[in-house]
């Protein structure tokens, strides 16, 4: 057997193993069936929130929006499960970074986000330092989840519905009695497959799972209003009133236009439900009109490929309400010329290459973190090289000179109503002496999944002398607890890579055997 072979027995082989008879599937490797790799993948949806807006003055602005996009990562885990390296203008640096869940601080006061910055050595760079910016919105803790009212719309042409039931299966498992799951179907004469049902009648649950079959009968616009009138019926004030959408990239809820989307999510009763866009199994990333109705409606959206996909996705959406606490939200760093000669924003995409514009809502639960590196003054450190660019210069004039601190995190957002509100927080330039072994498990994880989107898609020009071998060692003691082992399926990711390079490659580190 050979190396590639082991490794992706390795990736295939961290899921726990559970029957899956009820969606006819009895695998127990979550990557045994992952669909070849898209050709289009990495190209960000319209809802993205790994954007920033240009500004010569003060930087890049982060903007942070509802929508979610881990199409690239999940891409690259596609490629490798298939024995061939992602393309690297499927690479998404920020997308990668975004697709794991970190420790996050809890807010404070009547600010309803929280955010912490962390900055040490670079791995790659010893004469830079990385910055890490780290925001969540304010969310329920587990114990005190309110009650769920969830109606699933699934979009059976052509989707994988194997996937589906086997994700729908998990979802139903963790229902509790005071929750309530219906199900609308394309296919079948009346639509509705599953009234509103308790919870804690499981196997009634399970049954219609088992029964949503293929086809398409009827109107696609009328089952989406029969779907949102089923949590109208039971909306539960304070809880969490959601309509999901499952299916693949092309299944449009009947929509027929950008406009008919708008119009729909424009009346009163579809604003007070929220909305979760599911892509199963994909065969394309972009165009995707589930991300199109998401985007619209302020909604996420997220792609699932496999158990572990689900298991994120469902652990988030029973934790969260998904309820608007901000708008219009942007993140600027202010860096301090004392103490900073040039820095860069990892990962990124600008507004214009993106295509479109970020609405900038902010529901409960969402998170982000942004990774900035930086050459300290005095620092022999010259970024030539065009892979680095964008590459910006701190204001020489800025207030911060005054002062011990290396950067300014300036926050600003507009509440639901309106309302404006910035939050300033100071990074003190003692951060900048950190050594890289005195930072969290969550800094060096994050610098590890950055450093290795760097490699794949450069081939080294900005990483150095820092090879694969490195890259695994700073995820292997940084791994943590791993609920949902995606930590560890990212480490044989990283094998798989170097398994799959020549030995000439400069980024592969020590010959694989």
């Amino acid at each position: 057997m050979t190396k590639a072979q082991n490794v992706k027995r390795g990736i295939t082989s961290l899921a726990l193993l559970s029957a899956l008879a009820i969606s006819g599937c009895s695998s127990s490797n979550p990557n045994d069936n992952l669909p070849s790799p898209a050709k289009t993948a990495g190209v960000p949806d319209r809802a993205s929130n790994q954007t920033y807006k240009q500004n010569a003055q003060t930087g890049p602005e982060i903007l942070m929006s509802a929508g979610q996009n881990n199409g690239s990562y999940n891409n690259m885990r596609r490629s490798f499960v298939h024995e061939s390296m992602p393309e690297k203008g499927s690479i998404r640096l920020a997308e990668w970074v975004n697709f794991f869940s970190y420790n996050y601080p809890k807010s404070q006061g009547r600010i309803p986000l929280s955010a912490m910055t962390e900055a040490s050595q670079t791995p790659w760079d010893k004469n830079t330092r990385l910055l890490r910016i780290a925001v969540k919105s304010d969310d329920v803790k587990a114990a005190e989840r309110p009650s769920a009212n969830l109606s699933v719309f699934v979009g059976t042409d052509g989707s994988d519905l194997a996937l589906i039931k086997q994700s729908l299966t998990q979802l139903a498992n963790q229902l509790r009695a005071q929750d309530s799951l219906s199900i609308v179907t394309t296919s079948g004469e009346k639509g509705v497959l599953l009234a509103p049902t308790s919870g804690a009648e499981k196997d009634k649950i399970l049954s219609a799972i088992g029964n949503i079959s293929s086809g398409k009968a009827g109107k696609d616009s009328e089952r989406m209003a029969q779907a949102y009138n089923l949590v109208t019926e039971r909306y539960i004030q304070g809880g969490i009133n959601r309509v999901i959408l499952a299916g693949n990239s092309n299944f449009n809820a009947g929509f027929t236009d950008i406009q008919s989307v708008q119009n729909f999510f424009s009346q009163p009763q579809s604003s007070t439900i929220s909305l979760t866009a599911l892509g199963f199994g994909v065969s394309q990333f972009q165009p995707s009109s589930l991300a199109d109705i998401a985007y619209e409606s302020n909604g996420v959206y997220a792609y699932i490929d496999n158990q572990r996909d689900a298991d994120k996705l469902w652990n988030e959406q029973l934790n969260s309400t998904q309820t608007l606490v901000a708008k219009e939200f942007a993140i600027n760093v202010e860096f301090n010329p004392n103490y900073v000669k040039a820095y860069r924003l990892l990962g990124y995409q600008s507004e214009q290459d993106n295509g479109s514009a970020s609405k900038g809502a902010v529901l409960t639960g969402q998170t982000l973190t942004a990774l900035y590196e930086v050459v300290p003054v005095g620092a022999n450190d010259s970024w030539s090289s065009p892979s680095y660019s964008p590459v910006y210069r701190p204001e020489a004039n800025t207030m911060l000179r005054s002062t011990q601190e290396m950067a300014m995190v300036h926050i600003r957002y507009r509440q639901p109503n309106g309302a404006s509100q910035r939050v300033e927080m100071p990074v003190s330039a003692s951060q900048m002496n950190t050594a890289l072994n005195n930072s969290s498990q969550d800094f060096r994880f994050a610098a590890a999944v950055a450093a290795f989107a760097q490699q794949l898609k450069d081939n080294g020009a900005t990483t150095g002398q820092f090879t694969l071998d490195d890259t695994l060692k700073l995820a292997n003691e940084a791994k943590g607890s791993d609920k949902f082992e995606l930590h560890s399926e990212f480490i044989q990711l990283v094998e798989s890579a170097k398994s799959q390079l020549p030995d000439s490659s400069p980024i592969k580190g020590k010959a694989v055997k």
